[in-house]
């Protein structure tokens, strides 16, 4: 199952070895989550960091010589910031720093003064928790995490898709979710489904809520089918990105399609999930005898109102012949 990778750096100085990295984690079977595609968000650029590393299974930290944007609630680097939210989660963690000695970098990006001192006091603190590798140079750097990838990726590019085992870690995965879906969100299963009615527009309620493009994101209905013996009524519908939209046209009802998708958890009630792009118009009937206005009488049950929500992201399928 394709795994979702995070890079965190400083952006300007280190631009040509991000996207180094993303042209070398491309040849991999990942998803790849950056500033380079965050796009316009509704959220603050913080919020906007962390729900990224909630939503991914690998952590990867570059650090040269400047401690970049300082979010200004905590008064910690956004790097910083990322980089904890991803030890509290218990992410896969792989940091790389420049050579101190060999690394050529140009002095407009070498922090000095405070920014500096905060900067060794963050290498520091990291040193302590991981075992830091360190690069001389772009090239270096792609190499040493190539290597990384290929030994931490190759059972994931190997592994069977009809594996009956996958299905029973998605089941035993799920009931750990459901429970406690925070610290599991982000983990990716397989499934097996049937899919059901038409698709629909992903409300803005849940783009918002889970970073996805309002407007680009479609939702449908599913019936489970494998694993068995798992609350199917939590997961009704499973979102895609519009880019699998041609693929997933050519779906019917009857099909048993096995797909790959992502358990997100959101702590923020969700409205709607249904997009509305048309206006509704009401129409008020009164009655000459008594004057009184008729309208519907809408009941909601309260005490069981949801404090969060979850929903299945689609990262790909898989056709049953």
């Amino acid at each position: 199952m394709s795994k979702t990778i995070f890079i965190s750096s400083t952006f300007e100085d280190l631009k040509p070895h991000r996207q180094g990295i993303w042209n070398l984690l491309e040849k991999f079977d990942v998803i790849i989550r950056g500033m380079e595609r965050f796009g316009a968000r509704t959220g603050t650029p913080l919020e906007t960091c962390i729900s990224e590393v909630e939503q991914s299974d690998i952590y990867i930290g570059i650090i040269a010589f400047r401690l970049g944007s300082i979010e200004p609630t905590t008064g910690k680097s956004y790097t910083q910031l990322e980089y904890e939210k991803a030890i509290e989660l218990k992410k896969e963690v792989y940091i790389y720093f420049a050579d101190e000695r060999e690394s050529k970098i140009e002095p407009i990006y070498i922090d000095k003064g405070e920014k500096y001192e905060k900067l060794e006091l963050l290498k520091k603190t990291i040193k302590e928790k991981h075992t830091v590798d360190s690069y001389k140079s772009d090239v270096d750097l792609f190499e040493k995490i190539e290597r990384k990838f290929k030994e931490i990726l190759i059972q994931k590019l190997n592994s069977s898709i009809e594996s009956r085992d996958e299905f029973e870690n998605s089941r035993n995965f799920i009931s750990k979710f459901l429970l406690v879906p925070k610290i599991y969100s982000g983990t990716e299963i397989l499934i097996k489904v049937k899919f059901g009615e038409k698709p629909f527009s992903a409300s803005k309620d849940i783009c918002d809520s889970f970073n996805l493009d309002y407007g680009k994101t479609i939702g449908c209905g599913i019936k489970i089918i494998l694993p068995t013996e798992i609350d199917k009524s939590c997961f009704n519908n499973v979102f895609m990105d519009s880019k699998l939209l041609e693929q997933f046209w050519e779906i019917s009802k009857e099909d048993e399609i096995e797909i790959w998708c992502k358990c997100l958890f959101n702590d923020k009630p969700i409205d709607k999930i249904k997009a509305n792009f048309v206006d509704e118009n009401y129409s008020v009937y009164t009655t000459n005898f008594l004057s009184q206005i008729y309208m519907p009488t809408v009941v909601r049950d309260i005490s069981n109102k949801a404090e969060g929500h979850i929903i299945l992201l689609l990262s790909r399928f898989h056709m049953i012949n």
